[in-house]
C-alpha cells in the first residue's frame, strides 16, 4: 500500500508507469519474398536493415535503429517493420544493404505501408532530386 507522506513510493509505481508505457511496441508489416541473385537463382545471405528517428502516420514513435536479417532456405526473406509511409520527417526511408553470400552487394531504400504481408517490390523506393523518396513503379 502506498502512503502518501512515502515519495519514494510514488517514485518507483512513477517508473513502474513509464516503463510499461514505453515498453508498448508499435505495429508492423511483414515484408515477405524471395530473393533472387542477379543470375536468376535463390539469394543466399544477410540484408542489413538501418532506419533514422521517425514518427509513424498514426503518431507512433520510432528510435533510430538497426537489424540484421539472415535469408532463409531458397533466399526466403521474412522481416517486420514499421510502416514508414507518410511518416514524420518526410521522406524517412529504411536503408537495406544486401550482404550475399557471393560477394555481392548492394544497397536500396525502402518505404513500408500499412498493408501486411507486403513484398519487397512494392516497398522498394528511390531517392529523388533533392533527397526525397518517390515510389517506384512495379514491374
Amino acid at each position: 500500500m502506498f502512503d502518501a507522506r512515502r515519495p519514494l513510493g510514488w517514485l518507483f509505481l512513477l517508473l513502474l508507469v513509464a516503463s510499461a508505457v514505453s515498453a508498448q511496441t508499435l505495429p508492423t508489416t511483414t515484408i515477405s519474398d524471395i530473393v533472387y541473385r542477379a543470375d536468376g537463382t535463390p539469394a543466399g545471405g544477410t540484408l542489413l536493415i538501418s532506419w533514422p528517428e521517425f514518427t509513424t502516420a498514426a503518431g507512433g514513435a520510432v528510435a533510430a535503429g538497426n537489424t540484421a536479417v539472415t535469408l532463409g532456405i531458397g533466399g526466403a526473406l521474412s522481416v517486420g517493420l514499421v510502416p514508414n509511409a507518410n511518416a514524420t520527417p518526410a521522406n524517412t526511408v529504411y536503408t537495406v544493404v544486401y550482404q550475399l553470400d557471393d560477394g555481392t552487394v548492394k544497397t536500396e531504400y525502402w518505404v513500408v505501408p500499412t498493408t501486411s504481408p507486403t513484398t519487397i517490390s512494392a516497398v522498394r523506393t528511390t531517392l529523388g532530386a533533392g533527397n526525397s523518396a518517390s515510389q517506384m513503379a512495379t514491374e
